[in-house]
């Protein structure tokens, strides 16, 4: 296909570069993060419309991104609708803007293809780096100095990360580093991800002879969706019996019959991309929306929480 004769153009620029100091350009929060621990934040050049956190990563980095749903001023049901509409017609609910990301002069693109819900496309993002290695010149202007991006000019790397479960998650640090380049980005890699582990194993310390309670984790709530991926991981070594899904499993929407048969101790509210304080008001609008929700135990006996989805839950990173 074009597509895959795209990549092995990309991939091929990889044997020419060395340990060189790269401009990195990121279309993940969770991988603007990741990128960011490693100590080359400085190096990050263009994020997506969505990266907002570490402040030294996005300071002076071009958005790159744009995106065809604004999630904020809707209701969970219609961008569930929204999404639903876009995947089955097969477009992509995010672009990449092909003049930004020429003028920021990328060698390397991090990228995912778990989630098209969650990023830019697999397909999008091989299609544009493709187009910028063989597509026509392009004209953009760079802080008012006009320059010209020719053909074969950049030759920008492209490696997706593929965290399916929390040590899945982990291991993303050492792929990064190792696409970077440079024994210092490594060894940096190696402490963060000891640090990780050593935390870690701390919580498990904590909570290993204490009784092991049902909780149920809700990514989104219009229609039910469970916590799947990293989530059972998370939930299993803070001390929880979750039985929603597996690990490494994709989050799935639920029949809420279903979910009443459950009927957890615990309820764990962290829908995907929302602050706290959006999940917390859409929390409270479930209570009046699900008439059978007022009789659940962890509802009666006041357990359930909502939470920072998108810092803590849907964001795969440090």
């Amino acid at each position: 296909t074009n597509i895959a004769r795209d990549m092995n153009s990309v991939s091929n620029c990889l044997e020419t570069k060395g340990e060189d100091t790269k401009r990195i350009v990121s279309l993940l929060p969770s991988i603007t993060e990741i990128v960011a621990s490693l100590g080359v934040a400085n190096q990050i050049v263009g994020i997506t419309h969505e990266c907002d956190y570490p402040p030294e990563a996005i300071k002076g980095a071009k958005v790159v991104t744009t995106s065809d749903i604004t999630p904020y001023n809707m209701t969970q049901s219609e961008i569930h609708e929204a999404v639903c509409g876009s995947l089955l017609s097969g477009q992509s609910l995010y672009g990449i803007n092909r003049e930004i990301i020429c003028s920021v002069r990328p060698d390397i693109v991090f990228t995912q293809s778990l989630c098209d819900v969650c990023a830019v496309s697999y397909p999008v993002v091989l299609e544009t780096c493709a187009k910028l290695i063989a597509g026509p010149p392009i004209v953009v202007d760079d802080n008012d100095d006009a320059c010209q991006i020719s053909n074969g000019e950049l030759c920008p790397d492209v490696i997706s990360m593929e965290p399916n479960n929390l040590e899945d998650v982990i291991k993303t640090f050492h792929v990064a580093a190792k696409a970077l380049g440079g024994l210092k980005i490594q060894n940096r890699a190696d402490k963060v991800t000891r640090d990780i582990r050593s935390g870690i194993e701390k919580i498990r310390r904590t909570v290993e002879e204490k009784p092991k309670p049902t909780v149920a984790f809700l990514e989104w709530h219009e229609p039910l969706f469970t916590g799947g991926h990293w989530i059972p991981d998370m939930l299993e070594i803070a001390g929880a019996k979750y039985t929603m899904c597996k690990s490494g499993e994709r989050s799935a929407p639920m029949k809420d019959e279903d979910f009443i048969l459950i009927d957890p101790d615990y309820i764990l509210i962290g829908p995907c991309g929302f602050s706290l304080d959006r999940a917390l008001e859409d929390t409270l609008a479930i209570y009046k929306k699900k008439a059978w929700w007022k009789e659940l135990r962890a509802v009666k006996e006041g357990r359930v929480f909502a939470l920072d989805g998108n810092s803590y839950y849907a964001r795969p990173g440090p």
